[in-house]
């Protein structure tokens, strides 16, 4: 009788079987991370959707509605009287997940069920493929001739990720206070 239970048990995992095909890490904190073209971009998560997150750092950084956040042309420092090239990216993404039908597969063998008489899969089965939606900022600083201020190698490196850090610092004040807010 214990058998059968644990057989039944073990048959019920390998039908419910699921595989993480895309996994979507949790970023606890800020990273300074280097793209494919060694650019380097600071990264961060957040909890506010896209549009709100986008609004915020326009008006932060003093930009106009209906400018872009591409290479925004932004003084970060007055005192320098030098203009920026900022780009600020918030992108989302989300786990999915794959069946694994083994015993699907097997039952479908011994019935003689071919792929083609199945139901074709509905929106809403797809959409229980995929975890929740997760939003990241990331954001590169340069200027006109190229250069990564984030990089070690530029002179304003320091100062640029200082200026990074309290930027990240206000937009968490932002989100945590979001929900207060009219």
């Amino acid at each position: 009788m214990r058998q059968k239970f644990i057989i039944s048990g073990l048959l019920f995992v390998i039908v419910a079987f699921q595989v993480t095909t895309h996994s979507v890490p949790d970023i606890e904190g800020s990273r300074i991370l280097e793209n494919k073209d060694h650019f380097n971009y600071y990264l961060f998560q957040t909890k506010l959707q896209r549009p709100i997150a986008k609004s915020w750092f326009k008006k932060y950084l003093g930009l106009k509605r209906e400018n872009d956040l591409i290479n925004s042309e932004v003084i970060l420092f007055p005192e320098l009287e030098k203009e920026f090239l900022v780009s600020i990216i918030v992108k989302d993404d989300r786990e999915e997940y794959t069946d694994v039908p083994i015993v699907e597969k097997i039952f479908d063998g011994i019935l003689g069920i071919d792929d083609d008489n199945k139901p074709i899969k509905r929106e809403e089965d797809e959409e229980e493929q995929t975890g929740p939606v997760k939003f990241f900022v990331n954001i590169t600083i340069s200027d006109r001739e190229g250069v990564d201020h984030i990089s070690t190698s530029s002179l304003y490196s320091s100062r640029v990720r200082n200026y990074l850090q309290q930027l990240e610092n206000d937009f968490f004040e932002y989100q945590k206070n979001y929900k207060a807010l009219p």
